[in-house]
């Protein structure tokens, strides 16, 4: 998988640090096109715990503060891992299945 770069994250770009959101905008990407066993799972989800704060929510990459936006699609990436206790996520939304009946 040429944009999951080796810590695990996803890369929006070429030559760009690996960032939380895009375990979404990739993952789901990939989902909806059926290729979403082509990238490694494990390690996207300790990329993912690695961005998580102490103090709550995620942040863009390791070390920086939490926010909204990177913590919604950091929740939404470990939806697409199937992580126990997160509902389905319906990618085409950006929602889960739940809230999309």
């Amino acid at each position: 998988m040429q944009k999951q770069r080796m810590d695990g994250g996803f890369q929006g770009r070429s030559n760009k640090d690996s960032d939380t959101c895009y375990s979404f905008w990739v993952g789901g990407s990939l989902k909806l096109m059926g290729f979403h066993d082509f990238y490694d799972w494990d390690t996207l989800r300790c990329f993912l715990l690695s961005c998580q704060s102490k103090y709550g929510g995620f942040s863009k990459e390791p070390g920086e503060l939490p926010d909204a936006h990177h913590s919604y699609y950091g929740l939404c990436g470990f939806s697409l891992l199937e992580e126990p206790g997160l509902n389905p996520l319906c990618c085409e939304l950006g929602i889960s299945e739940q809230a999309k009946k």
